[in-house]
């Protein structure tokens, strides 16, 4: 097994903030300034903000990380992708225009970075946790 290193805070924090960055600018650009201060943007920073706070922590567990992974996957999904496709999935009709897929293609690609690091972080805190339960070949005698 592949012996993955645990993502470091720093690029926790900035592809956490890239990711929120890009959900803030979907808000603002398809639904105006005002949903800046908007339960609907307010919330989601927030589960960003403090998901990105408790990975960073060098005692982050695999709970943790499935969260974040389980958050940043649903924004590219979800928010990135299924949000912009008149397949009657969500209670509203999505624009079909050029700014507008423009915009999601943003929302999809800045929380990527979010997802791959959350993946990592997964493998590591795996393997790490695989590490403290059985012993090393070395000490069995």
């Amino acid at each position: 097994m592949i012996d993955r290193p645990r993502p470091s805070a720093p690029v926790i924090y900035a592809t956490s903030a890239l990711a929120a960055g890009g959900m803030l600018t979907h808000n603002v650009l398809e639904l105006g300034p005002a949903f800046v201060v908007d339960p609907q943007t307010l919330i989601p920073l927030a589960i960003f903000a403090a998901l990105g706070i408790l990975a960073a922590r060098e005692t982050a567990g695999r709970a943790t990380w499935l969260a974040l992974l389980a958050w940043s996957a649903l924004n590219l999904v979800a928010g990135g992708i299924l949000s912009v496709l008149p397949i009657g999935l969500f209670p509203f009709q999505p624009d079909q225009s050029l700014q507008h897929y423009g915009v999601h293609a943003l929302y999809a690609l800045t929380g990527v970075p979010l997802v791959v690091v959350a993946w990592y972080g997964t493998q590591a805190s795996r393997t790490r946790s695989a590490g403290a339960q059985a012993p090393a070949p070395s000490d069995v005698r």
